[in-house]
């Protein structure tokens, strides 16, 4: 598991801006492909796990706001 992880890793590191004049001709899209894809996914799982957060958030504000006021009715 650990070289697919490392595979993976240098993939997408060869993949940088910083080696576009390095790259086999025949790979090159493939790799900038890769590149961005996984920077997209990265970044659409960041605000994902955000809003997620601030759904968990509100339900639980709902559920306490809620609760209290079926164990207080009088106030």
């Amino acid at each position: 598991m650990w070289r697919i992880m490392v595979a993976a890793a240098l993939v997408y590191a060869y993949g940088h801006p910083k080696f576009d004049g390095q790259r086999p001709a025949g790979l090159d899209r493939a790799l900038q492909g890769f590149y961005v894809t996984v920077n997209k996914a990265a970044v659409t799982g960041r605000q994902m796990l955000v809003r997620f957060g601030d759904q968990a958030t509100i339900r639980v504000k709902t559920a306490a706001e809620t609760a209290a006021t079926e164990l207080n009715p009088g106030n």
